[in-house]
Parts: structure tokens; sequence; C-alpha cells
């Protein structure tokens, strides 16, 4: 055979020489009826027919080329002659899926799925049904985001009893169609992956959640029941138990959430919403149960201010509810926090007033009394309670309101509960204004050296001093103010403070408490304020960027104010603010970034009173209009360090409103504070910018660690918080890079990295140590929180799995708090604590590792 094919050949070669193509074709045709795949004889007849301008004859052998030169693996000459020769004219449906093959490996999607479309239109003329399923599945495959290609693939499937691949299809196209806003056409794609596969978990769980959205809950849920003996996968016990909520199923719901915190302990949200849908149903004491239970849990996770605020909410949205309000109330008695345990006991006094449980109502008001014998509305309820219990409860409950009653300008001269006196005293004498005007700026001075604001603080004392000369000698709670702030009046003989010895620290001087008549105990609304500017202060810290905590803190004073609009704006008058946030509330219409850079103006216009605060009035502020306000109360922010002015912040009412004193004393404190956090945000955010990065792991790398810890010490002791660090460090790390060598160790720290950084906050600097250690330097967390840290951290180590494969690799932590001894220079508390947690590396090296090394704080 192969002579005669060489004589073909030869024969069709000599007339190619002598121009007669009709003879060369003839030759080579009879070379290919012997060997039919012959690639030269192929060739030659594809390009003797273009020659003869015969461009439908030269594309069959052109086609029978590509084949030939996709059998043999030569991809790149296969797609070139398709390209050049073959598009033009109509291929057989396998061709144009080869083709399209080849196209999809050279990632070429949108020639391939042209190919794909119409090797499939083709493949269904011929009733080749399997062979368009494949096309269909490739395009998807090439626009994985495009719904109607997974419809297409799915209907194909369906009508083929592809039941597997039909669903597939109809669930992703009603995920894509979901995500896009089609919500009714996402439950139809869902529906019919249902109703192929209806033992599917996935597909019964996208069914249910698009059902939900539609408001179908009992739908949901009779989808879901199926699955829920077993299941025990966060996930689906979300789902169900929104379901099982939503559909009034309280119980129910309940025990699912309850599987589900278990597993999950992080907000309790579901929770709260489980417990005020028991009170609307009426259910009252089921909801208090729930959320004693609720308390305990996240007590027990340290969430006591996420508890707080939750218990604000279901106290405001069910103010009727009794069991709930004795539920919130011994749950605030047991934090330890004061002023909302006072709240929860006035509306619970007068629910069981409104009851006519008058013995329970007698027991709240003797709590009461007892929290703040000074708060005026103590008459009222007394008065509600006479000639209907016992006298002599009365009398007594009277007689130690009357004992704590004081001159007070806030009040109508309310001076003493229920006594003649107090009905008939005439005006406030000036001696007795005086006193309270006194009693106002020394609680000012509490406040500000509570938060370290010493600049604030000694405005204050230089103004006590000049109005009251001398009073230091004679009131003793003056007296320790000075010493506190070390400052004294010029004139006056300063007390001389002794050094702060080395250890152990000495307990603070007792303080004498001052007479009634010149200085009374700190009334129940400052305990609150104070309460709330902490709060605030945390919330500030928890923000990332200068913009997050311009605008939580705008929320925060607006809420706690009650006002229509808290404004914010950083930044010198004059100039364009760098920063601006605004608060308004409910059915009020924002103001606009546009409108807020006046404020800046408007206040420093304006003359602040002796207390620093600033009060509007739109009869002689006009701009308060533009804002939709009648009256605003405005305090100038300034910064601390260079004292020039730094903004405003301003808060206003749609009405008329008296601004008290306390509150210019709030929103100054909170002022001050706000342009501090945002001074150190903006400087933790540049150090995280500025600093080398480690190549690897992407955490900041050891030539930043000391600049951190000089940042950061330097926040935390002039915002009074505490920091802490944690070095995780990998036990035998020497030996493990001994063994395994440089690349391996280092990828798996590089593991390590991501899945530690993942546990921490986002206000957490991670920095790395050494070439097997790590440090997270944790502001605003003390010993014991870093402790539990330290530990949950151990944890996810031991889950990181090396690349040199199953080893029982341990981790030890050391924990450190930086010292707070007063006197010592920022560089000497960051040496001393760097030094502290390396003796703790040592000591871990020495036990063996695998353990967890908490240092004391000296």
């Amino acid at each position: 055979m192969a002579p005669d094919i060489n004589k073909h050949l030869e024969r069709a070669r000599r007339s190619l020489e002598k121009n007669k193509l009709r003879e060369a074709v003839a030759a080579y045709q009879a070379a290919l009826e012997e060997v039919p795949s012959h690639q030269e004889a192929l060739q030659a007849l594809a390009d003797i027919h273009t020659r003869l301008n015969e461009p439908e004859l030269a594309a069959q052998y052109y086609g029978a080329q590509f084949d030939r030169l996709l059998e043999v693996g030569d991809a790149a000459k296969a797609s070139a002659i398709f390209g050049r020769f073959l598009r033009p004219y109509s291929q057989p449906p396998d061709r144009l899926m080869r083709y399209g093959g080849l196209l999809q490996k050279q990632n070429h999607a949108s020639e391939a799925i042209e190919q794909f479309a119409a090797a499939a239109e083709l493949f269904l003329q011929h009733q080749r049904g399997i062979e368009a399923l494949a096309c269909y599945e490739s395009m998807a495959l090439l626009d994985p985001e495009n719904p109607s290609r997974h419809v297409v693939l799915g209907e194909l499937a369906e009508r083929l009893r592809h039941a597997d691949l039909a669903a597939r299809s109809f669930l992703r196209a009603g995920q894509l169609t979901q995500a896009g806003g089609g919500v009714d056409e996402a439950l139809e794609y869902f529906g019919r992956a249902h109703r192929l596969l209806p033992g599917d978990r996935t597909g019964a769980l996208l069914f249910a959640e698009a059902k939900l959205r539609k408001g179908d809950s009992e739908g949901a849920v009779a989808l879901l029941e199926p699955f829920a003996p077993n299941e025990k996968d966060t996930a689906f016990l979300a789902l169900f138990g929104e379901s099982l909520l939503r559909a009034g199923r309280l119980d129910r719901a309940r025990e699912v959430f309850e599987a589900y915190y278990k597993q999950k302990p992080d907000r309790f949200e579901k929770l709260f919403e489980l417990t005020s849908a028991y009170i609307r149903a009426g259910q009252d004491p089921k909801g208090a149960l729930l959320l004693a239970q609720t308390k305990e849990w996240m007590r027990a996770g340290r969430k006591d201010s996420e508890l707080s605020a939750q218990m604000d909410r279901l106290s405001a949205a069910h103010p009727d509810s009794l069991p709930l309000a004795e539920t919130i109330a011994h749950s605030f008695e047991e934090m330890n926090r004061e002023s909302k345990y006072f709240d929860a006991l006035l509306r619970l006094f007068d629910l069981y007033y409104g009851a006519s449980r008058l013995k329970e109502a007698c027991e709240t008001l003797d709590r009461l009394v007892d929290i703040d014998p000074y708060d005026y509305r103590n008459q009222e309820r007394i008065a509600k309670l006479e000639g209907k219990v016992d006298p002599a409860f009365l009398q007594n409950v009277l007689s130690r309101a009357a004992k704590a009653a004081t001159v007070s300008t806030r009040t109508d001269g309310f001076t003493g509960a229920g006594s003649e006196a107090g009905a008939t005293a005439g005006p406030v004498s000036e001696e007795a204004r005086a006193q309270q005007a006194l009693e106002d700026l020394v609680v000012q001075v509490e406040i500000f050296l509570q938060y370290s604001l010493q600049t604030k603080a000694v405005e204050r004392l230089e103004r006590i001093a000049e109005l009251f000369p001398g009073e230091e000698d004679k009131n003793e709670r003056l007296r320790a103010l000075y010493e506190r702030a070390n400052w004294w009046p010029k004139g006056a003989p300063r007390k001389a403070v002794p050094p702060a010895p080395s250890s152990p620290r000495p307990a603070p001087a007792e303080v004498a408490p001052a007479p009634p008549s010149v200085a009374a105990p700190v009334p129940a609304e400052t305990h609150r304020d104070l309460a709330a500017i902490a709060e605030i202060n945390r919330l500030m810290y928890r923000q990332s960027t200068p913009r997050e905590l311009l605008a939580t803190t705008a929320a925060e004073i607006g809420k706690y104010l009650q006002v229509t609009r808290c404004l914010i704006a950083v930044g010198a008058a004059g100039e364009a603010p760098q920063l601006t946030a605004e608060y308004y509330a409910a059915g009020t219409v924002a103001a606009g970034t546009a409108c807020i850079p006046s404020i800046i103006s408007l206040v420093t216009k304006a003359t602040p009173d002796a207390l620093g605060g600033i009060e509007l009035h739109a009869s002689s502020a006009p701009a308060l209009r533009e804002l939709g306000l009648d009256s605003a109360l405005a305090v100038e922010l300034t910064d601390k360090e260079t004292q020039a002015p730094a903004g405003a912040l301003l808060v206003g009412d749609g009405a008329a409103r008296k601004w008290k004193p306390n509150e210019s004393f709030f929103l100054q404190a909170v002022g001050d504070q706000l342009v501090m956090s945002v001074t150190h945000t903006r400087l933790r955010s540049l150090v995280r910018s500025l600093a080398v990065a480690d190549e690897k792991t992407g955490l900041l790398s050891r030539g930043a660690y000391i600049d951190c810890l000089l940042v950061e010490s330097n926040r935390s002791r002039t915002q009074g918080t505490p920091l802490s660090l944690i070095i995780v460090h990998i036990d035998r790390g020497g030996d493990l890079l001994r063994q395994h060598g440089d690349a391996a160790v280092e990828q798996y720290v590089e593991q390590l990295a991501r899945a530690l950084s993942s546990a921490v906050r986002q206000t957490d600097i991670a920095v790395k140590h050494t070439a097997w250690s790590l440090v997270f330097v944790l502001p605003n967390t003390s010993l014991e929180n870093a402790r539990a840290l330290a530990e949950k951290l151990r944890q996810v180590a031991g889950t990181v799995q090396p690349p040199w494969g199953e080893q029982d690799l341990t981790a030890s932590a050391i924990v450190a708090e930086a010292s707070s001894r007063p006197g010592d220079e920022t560089e000497d508390r960051v040496t001393e604590w760097i030094n502290r947690a390396e003796a703790g590396l040592d000591e871990a090296r020495q036990r063996g590792g695998n353990i967890l090394v908490p240092l004391a704080t000296p």
C-alpha cells in the first residue's frame, strides 16, 4: 500500500510543478482513498481548491485537517485553521463543539460561548440532546453570573431527566436572580429545583429563605421541618428559628435559637426578638424568663454593655409589661448599673401602682429613695400612696427624703419632701444659689478628672478660686480636688504631694464628706451622665476610622439627650471641615453635609457662658431655622495639646427648650474625648500605613513593634484606659526551622497569622515578632480580658495544620498589661512592658511550652 501512496503523491507533486491543478487534485484524492487522514494530502487539497477559488471544497479539507490536528494535540495550528478558513462556512456541530472547547482552554470565553451556542442548536435539530446539554453546561461554566444560562441548562436537563443537573442549575439561577432583586422569579426557580429533588437539603434551605423573604413563614417551616430532627448546622438553625419566629411558633423557635447560640454565642439578637414576640403575644412571663436566661449567657460571655443596650430597647418597646420590667430591674441590679437600675425602678413603681400592687410599689419606692433621695419626683410618688398604704412607712420615707433634700436651681425649689417648709418656701436666696453654683463647678471638675481632661479641670478650678476665694480651707471635697489635679490657687499654701512608692501602692486617702450646706452628694442625673459618657467613650474606641467615630458619637449623643439633631464638624473656623457627622430623630429630614460646616462659624461667633456652653435661639441666630431648629446648645471643640479650635458640637430641638447645666457639662466632656479619639484613630491608621509590613504574613514587621507600643501607650495614658499585649509563640520554633526549613515554617506562620487575625478586633494591632511568634497589641483591654482572648488564640492556633503534614504542634501565649505607675515616662513604661513580656517567654520555654503565662502588672 505504501508504494501506491507514494506513487499518487509523486504524480500529484509533478502536476503541481506543471501547474496542472486538476490532475494534482485527482492524484491527492487517490492518496486519500488509500489513507483518509493523510496530512500532506489534506493540506494540499485545501490549498489547491483555494487557488481554484473553490472555498467550500477547500473548507471540507481544512475541516478534516482541523480534526486531524486536534487528534494529534496541535491546538495552536487547529485554532488558526478554523479561524482563518472555516469560520465563514457552516460546520458540523461536533466540530463547533470541539472548537468551542479549544477556545475555552485558551480563555476566549465570549468566542467559546458563540461556538457552543451554535453547536447546541444544531445538536437539538439533530435530536442529540446529550451533546446539546454538554454545550449548555460549558456555556454556564463560561458565563457563571448569567442566570439565563443556568435556566436554559436546567430546562434541557429536566427534559432529559437529569434531575441532579437540572436542580443545581435552577438553584444557581435562583440565587443569581434573587441577588439582582427578582424575588418572585427566584422563588419560581427554587420551587422547580425542590420539585425535582425534594430531599435535597441545600435546595430546601434556599427555597425556604426565598419564601421567608416573601412573607410565607409557614411555607418555610414546612420545607425545613423534615430536616430539623438531626440538624446542628448553625446556618440551618438560624433560618429555621427565624421561620418559626415569624410564624408565631415561639416555644419551638426558642428551642432552635437556644441550640444555635450554644454553638455560636455571639450577640443573641434573636433571643431578644423572641422575648419581644412573647410579650406581643401576651405571654409576658415566658418573655421575662427567656430574658433572664439570655442575661446569664451574656454575662458569662462578658457582654454586659450589649445586654444593657438590648434591655433598654425592650423596655422602650414594651413599657407596660410588668414581668419584663421586673426582670430588667433585677438584671441592672446584678450588673451594678446604678443609673439604669434607678430608671428601671421608676418604670416598675408606675407599673406596680397601676396594677394596684401597692406592697411591691412601696418596696420599689423604698429602693428608689435609697439610691437617690434627692430626686424631686419622690414627693409625687409619696403623694400617690397617701391614704393607701401604712402611714408609718410613708413617714419613714418622708423623713429620709426630707433629710436628703437640698436647694436646686433645676427644680421648683424643693426643700423637703412633704414638709411645710417645702410648701411655703419663698424665692431661693443668693447664698443658696451660690452654693449650688459651687456644687455644679465641683461636679464638672470631678467629671473632667474622671476622664483625664486635665486642662478642662484646671479651668473649672480657676473659676472656683475666682468666685469662691479661700473655699478650700473649709471644704474638704474641694481641697481633695485641688490635690488630685495637682493645682492650687495663687497665694494659697500648696501641700506637698508625697512621691509614689514603688509597691505596693497605698489606697487613696479617704476624703471627708462635705457638709450638706456646702456640697451635696452627686445627684442622680450626674450619675447617669457619667455612665453615658463612659459608654460613649467605649463605643468611640471600637470605631476603626474617624468618620465612623463621628457618626457613632453623634448618634449616641442625639439619642441620650433626645434632641432633634446632633451635628459635629471637625476643623478650624474659616476652613472647610475635615470631617462632619449628623444625627437626626425619626421623622426628621437630614440636613445634609453641605449645611453642617456652618455650625463652626455659628459657634465661634457666639460667646460661651461661664460654664462653657453656648445657647442659641432661632430668634437671634436665624441660621438655626435652616436646620429646622428653634433652640440649640453647642460647645466649641478644642485640641487638648495645642488649645487651638478644632470644630464644634451642636445639639438642637425643633421646639423651644430650656437647656440644663448638666447637659452643657455632658457635651464638653464628650467633645473633648471626641477630639482625642479622632486624633488617636488617625495616628493608629498612620502607623499601620507607614509601618513596613511583613511580606509573607501581611502583618506589621518587627520594626513597627516599638512604635505601635509607644503610640498606644500614650493613648492609653491620656484616656485612662487599660492596654495589654499577647505574644503567641510556637513551641520549639528553632527545632522546627532546622527540621523543615525556612520556607515551610514561613508558610505555616503565614497560615497561622491569617487564622489568628480573624479572631481579634479590627482595632487590635498584629505584629510579626520573630520567625515563629506573633504579637497582638490590645487597646482598651484589661489583663483579665486579654487572658481570655489569649486562650482563644491558642485554641485557634491548634487548628492550623503545618504544610509538612499532621503533627501535634503546640503554642504558648504570654499576656502582659502595661503598667500605669505615676511619674513614668512613656518610653520607660514601654521598656518595662517589653522586658516583662520577654521574661514571660523565657518562663514559658522553661516550663516546657503549651502554656498560658499571665504576668502580674506592677
